[in-house]
């Protein structure tokens, strides 16, 4: 494999379409990369269990690629078939956050996320659609003992009519409380809750080292549409994003490139990336 050319991508809304597939398109596209050496390595939020799946859809099991989820917690090499990296919240932190929001249901949702398995504090209409997606286990809990496996990450849903003064607040106060995680505000509503450092662009800097890669002697790219895509993109060399992505995203981006349901990544990669190799 080339040591001087790497890509990464984020999935939903960035190389997978609305319908949560791939194209024909960007598989055949993800397909001559490998047959050009070329690393093609997704970096997503979706559970470790789901990545396994769509790293198989994108044949990186046969090309023997690298796919990471939980937005950069776990890092998979099919090559050796092993996990190259893993990052699991303490367990001191899940029971203070549970002692914290636990009771406030309609008013505070919190979906705690491990490998295979989310638990809720109560049924949820897209929690629910999205752990039936990626075919987690959908646990409806009371006690913080019922959270029985790792938790690699978790978000926090404030109740719709929070206005940016309660929202701000609540993100201050859980900063004092939390030492050992990192909290990205999302939206006024939505906050991710993962290990202090732990981001998407940790992601590309393991992979990177994992495989020899030295940013002075090889050129890296990043695809991504939205919050979580901002670490990976100041860690390669051009950010491009999607004509879909947010406009903070978009203003952080070195290039830009179609929307999610037009093949976007594919035909960058065709357009920019593979026409500069040959």
């Amino acid at each position: 494999m080339r040591k001087d050319l790497i890509i990464f991508s984020d999935l939903d809304g960035t190389a997978l379409g609305d319908n949560h597939l791939f194209s024909t398109e960007t598989k055949n596209t993800v397909s001559k990369l490998y047959e050009n050496g070329i690393y093609f390595c997704p970096i997503t939020a979706r559970s470790p269990v789901d990545i396994l799946n769509q790293g198989k859809i994108l044949k990186l099991d046969q090309y023997g690629g690298i796919i990471a989820g939980a937005n950069g917690a776990k890092i998979y090499d099919f090559k050796t078939k092993k996990w190259i990296f893993e990052s699991y919240i303490d367990r001191n932190t899940i029971e203070t956050i549970f002692k914290e929001t636990f009771g406030k249901i309609g008013k505070i949702k919190v979906h705690y996320f491990a490998d295979d398995t989310v638990y809720v504090y109560g049924m949820g209409e897209n929690s629910k659609y999205w752990s039936d997606l990626m075919k987690m286990d959908y646990n409806i809990i009371e006690t913080v003992v019922e959270i029985t496996k790792p938790i690699t990450h978790l978000t926090i849903v404030l109740e719709k009519d929070s206005t940016d003064e309660n929202a701000e607040q609540f993100f201050q106060n859980y900063i004092n409380k939390l030492p050992n995680v990192d909290i990205k505000k999302y939206t006024k509503r939505v906050f991710e809750v993962i290990n202090k450092g732990v981001n998407k662009g940790l992601a590309v800097r393991k992979i990177c080292e994992y495989l020899g890669f030295d940013k002075k002697t090889s050129k890296s790219y990043a695809f991504g549409d939205s919050f979580n895509d901002f670490e990976m993109f100041e860690k390669v060399n051009v950010g491009v994003a999607m004509e879909n992505a947010i406009t903070q995203l978009i203003e952080l981006a070195d290039d830009r490139t179609k929307n999610n349901n037009e093949n976007g990544v594919s035909q960058y990669i065709e357009n920019v990336i593979l026409k500069d190799c040959k």
